[in-house]
């Protein structure tokens, strides 16, 4: 894991977990490789702080207790249609309206897969 350099702007990750210890292990991941980390608990909680806050990326499990992280997606793609959204997700297939994410990848990925998806949206 290469983080980044220091005299470099630090992205913005908004990461939305309903599951903590995923949030805090992500978290710490991202802290770690140069990133400033915002988190939400839920789906509604995460919305509300991606409305507010400048976001450079979203990395959103797919499976919240309140919404889907493909519906989030969707609302956040009509609010700031320019912010790359990465879905996670413990399910063996494709979620359905995962077009309107950026990326997927399925959980327990290693941190180097997950590091680079997330240098290679952010270039986009």
């Amino acid at each position: 894991m290469r983080p980044l350099p220091p005299d470099s702007v630090r992205p913005t990750i908004l990461c939305i977990d309903d599951a903590e210890i995923a949030l805090r292990v992500r978290k710490l991941l991202l802290t770690i490789a140069g990133y400033e980390v915002v988190t939400a608990a839920s789906g509604e909680e995460g919305l509300e702080l991606f409305k507010r806050d400048a976001v450079d990326l979203v990395i959103a499990d797919h499976f919240l207790t309140d919404k889907t992280g493909t519906e989030i997606a969707c609302e956040m793609k009509t609010i700031k249609p320019h912010v790359p959204i990465l879905i996670v997700s413990a399910a063996a297939d494709t979620p359905e309206g995962i077009e309107f994410a950026d990326g997927f990848l399925p959980k327990g990925e290693s941190p180097e897969v997950l590091l680079a998806t997330i240098a290679r949206l952010l270039r986009r």
